[in-house]
């Protein structure tokens, strides 16, 4: 009798020991409205602890001894949650700085799990502002391929793709140059990225070369010097496109286009070779990329003073492979979701070193 006496004892003080000093987490919820976000942890009991809000991290201390008989998951703010048994602590990494959290705590009462409750400004980000820029159009056809397909209408057809992908994400507003098949000097393609606010600027263009087995992508942005002879002569066919418009803009003094060039502010030149980098790492994963991908040249639709500029060239309508690939619906598909990719990767490079 006396030893089962001992055993109810035993189990009794076992059993409110650890209610008394313990604390299991037993959800994680999310909610959120237009001004702000919520995290709340159920947890077994009540109890007390210290928080510490750091650059994109809170961490929240225990006084009682942490248990875990799960994982949970995440919402899209976080970059992971960890428990710390040994130390009793629950660490939560943001993947962006948050503001104005208010950490508290509810108790248990008469609900089924006591809560610590974290609230947070939602903050609501500026959506970018994307304009793409469909090479050519009109009366300049841009070049022509071997099978005699045309470079302003591959160029379109990509435009009109992408901005359907980047529709995809609410982050984005996307504007073209053009949406159909009209003649655009270079300069009002600029102008209307300037007007527009545009955060980056895309050009899209298919290259020809005298040497047929010259294939890949490439990609420009705007250089005083040209990095090599094949981009110079490409710069010079580029903005030789406002001839159509009555505007020779290569007759142009060598001083005015250094004036142009120096009025490009540095950060916007540094900002799109970035912007080039994002893009040839996701590109290069799937497609095929020339030697040397990023170029340099002095292509007049670049030269916006404050907006990050890459001028893309998709592919060689002179080469027999790259122009069965520019008119497939499956390589303009994949040029595109890649540019979207790396478009967003870059965009949140910016966000986490700012």
């Amino acid at each position: 009798m006396k030893l089962i006496i001992k055993t109810i004892i035993y189990f009794l003080f076992f059993f409110y020991s650890s209610e008394l000093f313990s604390l299991e987490i037993k959800n994680v919820r999310f909610g959120s409205n237009a001004d702000a976000k919520r995290i709340v942890f159920d947890i077994s009991n009540d109890v007390t602890f210290k928080n510490n809000v750091l650059e994109k991290k809170i961490e929240i201390k225990f006084d009682k001894k942490l248990i875990l008989e799960k994982q949970f998951k995440t919402n899209e703010d976080l970059k992971e949650i960890n428990f710390d048994k040994t130390n009793n602590l629950i660490t939560l990494t943001f993947k962006r700085n948050i503001h104005s959290p208010n950490i508290y705590f509810l108790k248990k009462k008469n609900n089924k799990y006591a809560r610590v409750v974290i609230d947070y400004k939602n903050k609501q980000k500026k959506r970018k502002i994307v304009v793409v820029d469909p090479g050519h159009g009109g009366r300049d056809s841009g070049a022509v391929g071997i099978t005699k397909q045309l470079e302003k209408n591959i160029t379109l057809k990509v435009a009109l793709l992408l901005k359907k992908e980047f529709r995809k994400y609410d982050e984005f507003h996307v504007i073209l140059t053009r949406e159909k098949d009209v003649y655009l000097k270079l300069r009002e393609r600029t102008k209307i990225a300037k007007n527009s606010n545009a955060d980056i600027f895309i050009s899209l263009h298919a290259d020809f070369n005298k040497n047929r087995r010259t294939r890949g992508i490439s990609l420009y942005t705007l250089s005083e010097k040209a990095s090599d002879k094949e981009a110079e002569d490409l710069a010079r066919r580029e903005n030789r496109s406002d001839f159509l418009g009555n505007v020779d803009l290569t007759s142009e003094s060598s001083e005015v286009t250094n004036i142009l060039i120096d009025l490009t502010k540095r950060e916007t030149l540094n900002q799109s070779s970035h912007l080039v980098n994002f893009l040839i790492k996701d590109i290069k994963s799937e497609m095929n990329l020339l030697k040397r991908a990023h170029r340099f040249a002095g292509f007049t639709v670049l030269k916006s003073l404050d907006i990050p500029s890459v001028l893309i060239e998709m592919g060689y309508l002179s080469n027999k492979e790259d122009s069965k690939l520019l008119v497939s619906n499956s390589y303009q598909k994949k040029i595109t979701s890649n540019i979207v990719k790396a478009v967003k990767n870059y965009f949140d490079w910016i966000e986490n070193n700012n």
